[in-house]
């Protein structure tokens, strides 16, 4: 049996919170996080995981930014889900795919770490949810701001992983056609 800490392919969704262009634009090392959240989305999309995505007041702040959207669209997993709302877990959209793709593991991605993803993250707990949070793939303005959610979220029960680590333990086993398609975009 799994140890319970690992991520599973067949009880996970992977989450795009909020990678919005007003948002991305301040981010860091805005190429560095679209390149893993991508990495994640054509993983996922290998093995079967539900992708969702949520985009902030997207009437205003606009669509997912397109180094991340285009991904989707060409894998056919680009349809957002509009929210007014910080955490994604207060949008009953959000929490009815969740509980309909029957899987109780969120691997949660995107921006920003000490707001939407933090407020996500701590709800879906709440609401019984195992989560990850994927390090290497979220993201503040302020470092410190990203550094002191990742410690709130980790002291609340959460799991921090990063990419690549996510990435093997859905894979869970090299010499299979996922492992071979997904190592494209591992490569180091």
């Amino acid at each position: 049996m799994p140890h319970p800490h690992l991520a599973s392919a067949d009880s996970s969704v992977l989450v795009v919170v909020d990678v919005q262009e007003p948002f991305a634009q301040a981010m860091p090392d805005r190429a560095g996080l679209t390149k893993q959240i991508t990495t994640l989305v054509r993983v996922a999309n290998g093995i079967g995981l539900p992708v969702l995505v949520t985009e902030q007041y997207p009437e205003k702040l606009g669509p997912t930014v397109p180094e991340i959207r285009e991904v989707l669209e060409e894998l056919g997993l680009y349809s957002p889900l509009g929210k007014m709302t910080f955490s994604c877990c207060a949008s009953e959209d959000f929490v009815q795919q969740v509980y309909d793709s029957g899987r109780d593991t969120l691997i949660v991605t995107g921006i920003e770490a000490h707001v939407c993803v933090q407020q996500t993250v701590l709800e879906a707990m709440n609401l019984g949810y195992k989560v990850h949070v994927v390090n290497d793939a979220i993201a503040s303005r302020r470092p410190e701001d990203r550094t002191i959610a990742l410690e709130k979220m980790r002291h609340a029960g959460a799991i921090v992983s990063g990419v690549e680590m996510i990435a093997y333990e859905l894979l869970g086993r090299g010499g299979t056609p996922e492992f071979k398609a997904a190592q494209q975009y591992l490569k180091w």
